[in-house]
């Protein structure tokens, strides 16, 4: 062992369970687990395992992410070990995890608060822009689309009372053939 696992206070499953609010069974099955998975534990010359602070911080995240749905305990000591494979979590870092800060201070959490209102309300000014827009050209489309459709009924009108005088004009002029058929075909 090095000189820092050397100098680390080794837990017992009892103190784990009181730390972490559960019973030593439960300490003892999760352990397992987490061994199956690739993790090792401590153990001492007569096997009993004892726990670093490291090992706490494993349970830890093992409990938070066996919490989600659909995650069994299996799955969950995987992914354990595999987070702490790539954290490199080890018993000489473990004081080191411990000191970085985990939370944001209020005001940073405000000012990341405003920045995301800002670019909410940007991205609503936007939709609203937009919403604008494609009701201008909806408005300038039915616009149109009614023009055209007026002077498609004008030229249809048109063309129909063009057809009326035609056909007027054609009857007239049978009626003036016939006319003269009568007057040429009594004569002889």
């Amino acid at each position: 062992m090095s000189d820092d696992t050397e100098k680390q206070l080794i837990y017992s499953a009892n103190d784990i369970a009181i730390l972490l609010n559960l019973k030593i069974s439960t300490i003892r099955k999760y352990a397992n687990v987490l061994q199956k998975a690739g993790y090792h534990f401590y153990k001492n010359e007569k096997g009993h395992r004892g726990y670093y602070d490291n090992d706490v911080i494993v349970l830890k995240k093992l409990i938070e992410i066996k919490s989600h749905p659909d995650m069994t305990l299996e799955q969950a000591a995987n992914a354990v070990v595999s987070w702490v494979n790539q954290s490199s979590v080890s018993g000489s870092d473990t004081s080191d995890n411990m000191n970085k800060k985990r939370y944001i201070s209020y005001d940073e959490f405000r000012e990341f608060q405003n920045k995301q209102e800002e670019q909410m309300q940007q991205v609503i000014n936007l939709n609203k822009e937009l919403i604008n827009r494609l009701d201008k050209q909806q408005e300038h489309l039915d616009h149109h689309l009614k023009q055209r459709d007026q002077e498609l009924i004008n030229v249809m009108n048109q063309t129909l009372e063009t057809r009326k005088l035609i056909a007027a004009a054609q009857e007239e002029e049978e009626a003036k053939k016939g006319f003269f058929k009568k007057l040429f075909s009594k004569k002889n």
